[in-house]
């Protein structure tokens, strides 16, 4: 991989929302998902879209950890006067009406699910809040990767420590190793990596944040290994190339090998 040389461009550290980041014309990190599947799925990405409560919850933990100033301006908790009347009654329907015009395009969270939220932060704060000051968060990096325009936003980064951070919810910590090749968290530490630093940017550890999504919600705080990051630079140069290989020559491997499970064809050789 090679990327344009520091005098040919400027460094682009931006502050965008997501619906502007999301509407760059690059490749990211979570379109490797689609990738790996087909080109024809990452052409149809629409089709694709990840969402559930999950995510909600998560998006809300991001936001009220990394820039709370403004969680008021995408969450608003269900807790409008009236909400405690009965749910089939005129004036509930009544109250309940009114607010959801006042909440317009807001998230709308149950009174229950902020309050989880709000444990959350806190856990996260106090164990991992020296690495959350001094930096910036939610800032969007677009580079270019061989003619293949790339861009990643991370969740925060620390210029003076050379530190790219992650929050990540999870089911289970102990668990995590799982979802770095489930979800594609090493490839992501190894793509961060490289794109922050392709603009001039000091990346000298990618950290992991994790936050448990049921009580008491334990923290832990985990560095990529170097291991890590180069089989996760493997991965993602692969599917770069299978990127490119379709925008110049049109090649589309769209469909897979399968067989067996391999237990049964043991169990067949064996017989």
């Amino acid at each position: 991989m090679s990327v344009m040389p520091q005098e040919e461009h400027i460094r682009k550290m931006l502050k965008m929302s997501d619906k502007d980041y999301f509407a760059l014309d690059a490749l990211s990190n979570s379109d490797f998902r689609l990738l790996k599947e087909s080109v024809l799925h990452y052409e149809n990405k629409h089709l694709f879209k990840l969402s559930s409560p999950s995510i909600e919850l998560g998006s809300a933990v991001h936001k009220l950890v990394l820039e709370p100033e403004t969680f008021d301006d995408d969450f608003i908790v269900e807790d409008f006067e009236g909400c405690e009347l009965n749910k089939n009654s005129k004036a509930y329907k009544e109250a309940k009406a009114n607010w959801l015009e006042m909440a317009k395009d807001k998230t709308i969270l149950s009174k229950q699910v902020y309050e989880q939220v709000a444990e959350m932060a806190e856990r996260v704060n106090a164990i991992a809040g020296n690495f959350l000051s001094n930096g910036v968060a939610e800032r969007a990096f677009i580079s270019d990767f061989d003619g293949v325009p790339v861009k990643c936003k991370a969740d925060y980064y620390r210029e003076d420590l050379g530190v790219v951070i992650d929050l990540k919810t999870t089911k289970s910590i102990k668990d995590f190793k799982k979802s770095i090749l489930e979800y594609g968290y090493g490839t992501q530490s190894a793509f961060y990596t490289d794109v922050i630093s392709s603009l001039g940017y000091r990346v000298d550890t990618f950290l992991f944040i994790l936050i448990e999504t049921t009580a008491p919600y334990m923290v832990s705080i985990q560095e990529m290994s170097y291991e890590g990051i180069e089989e996760g630079r493997a991965i993602y140069s692969e599917l770069l190339q299978t990127w490119r290989d379709y925008k110049e020559n049109n090649i589309v491997n769209v469909v897979k090998t399968t067989n067996y499970p391999e237990w049964f064809l043991e169990k067949r050789r064996g017989a």
